[in-house]
């Protein structure tokens, strides 16, 4: 799909994401740590089997699935290279269904996987019919890339219901709220992990659902995320000594898009002054030197709705997201209680 491009780097880049959560499963379940986060990009959750997984109209920048394979791994035999786990349960808060994860897992019902999504889009949402009155907002949400093709929300109609046991899925409308996956997570996220007793438990942590995204799909803040990786603690808590996986899916809002004086150089700079030694100088534009790392005749553009966004600057963003999620791995991790 038209969103779904690469460089000479991207293969490696993908490919090392999926040996990270390999090696998070590994110490994992080990016991070496109780959970782990692999801060690993591309994402994954829309690569299925093929390409465009369950009729999708792309990737959703998605190469390898790390969660499916990560999953896979963990259940396949000792005697083939695996764990030998019986049961794995995977947590999706990425505010698209993750249509590759559920395509490798759980076409059919396997009952070695839990497939659990909450997510932009529902029924209603996906059999939206396209008018002339649609705002350029509702347009660009509609689709990673912004296309005005397709109906509903991508990767479309594969999330609005649960084709069998081994899915849950739980579309929460046109916009993913703090009160929506609240109740998502208590009401119907928390029995069904409780009653399916994963020894393993893998989150697709996605942070687009933020209510600075570019995609506009999300009314979450930090502290929320913060507060859904809580919740996701507790159940891995109870069924399986706090064994967790998490692994970076979406998230595309900056911090903010004008650095502050001074904030990439050095320490060996001096802040108060407005001159930058000529050594330093030199370094930093060796790192600022990527290379020829597009291939030739290969298109960088952005669509011009989603600059827009992405020229936001906002006091809050999606490292911000990442940072309280790890930190309540961590406090879980030490034993103490969430807030």
């Amino acid at each position: 799909g038209e969103d779904t491009l690469g460089s000479r780097g991207s293969y490696t880049a993908a490919l090392s994401g999926v040996a990270a959560a390999l090696d998070g499963v590994d110490r994992v379940v080990r016991g070496h740590c109780v959970n782990a986060f692999c801060a690993v990009r591309p994402p994954g959750h829309h690569a299925g089997k093929e390409l465009r997984a369950m009729n999708a109209i792309s990737n959703g920048f998605c190469l390898f699935n790390a969660a499916a394979c990560a999953a896979t791994y963990a259940t396949m035999s000792q005697s083939d290279g695996g764990h030998g786990l019986k049961r794995v349960c995977i947590i999706d808060f990425d505010v698209h269904h993750g249509n590759g994860t559920q395509d490798i897992l759980c076409s059919t019902h396997d009952p070695r996987f839990l497939y659990i999504s909450v997510h932009a889009g529902g029924a209603h949402i996906n059999g939206y019919e396209e008018t002339a009155d649609d705002d350029d907002d509702f347009a660009l949400r509609r689709s990673l890339g912004g296309s005005r093709n397709v109906e509903g929300i991508f990767p479309g109609r594969c999330g609005d219901t649960s084709p069998h046991p081994g899915v849950l899925n739980l579309p929460l409308g046109q916009k993913v709220t703090a009160h929506g996956i609240g109740n998502a997570l208590m009401s119907d996220v928390a029995p069904a992990v409780e009653a399916f007793a994963p020894d393993l438990l893998i989150l697709s942590a996605g942070f687009d659902a933020h209510k600075n995204d570019p995609l506009g799909m999300g009314g979450l803040s930090a502290d929320d995320f913060g507060s859904v990786t809580s919740v996701c603690c507790r159940m891995a808590a109870s069924a399986c000594s706090g064994r967790i996986l998490s692994l970076l899916e979406g998230g595309y809002g900056v911090p903010c898009c004008v650095p502050r004086d001074n904030l990439f150089l050095p320490p060996e700079v001096n802040k108060t002054s407005n001159t930058v030694p000529q050594h330093v100088t030199d370094v930093l534009m060796k790192r600022l030197d990527l290379g020829e790392d597009m291939p030739e005749g290969m298109q960088d553009t952005v669509p011009f709705l989603f600059q827009q966004k992405l020229d936001k600057c906002h006091a809050e963003g999606f490292l911000d997201c990442v940072r309280e999620h790890v930190s309540a791995l961590t406090k879980c991790t030490r034993g103490e209680k969430a807030a």
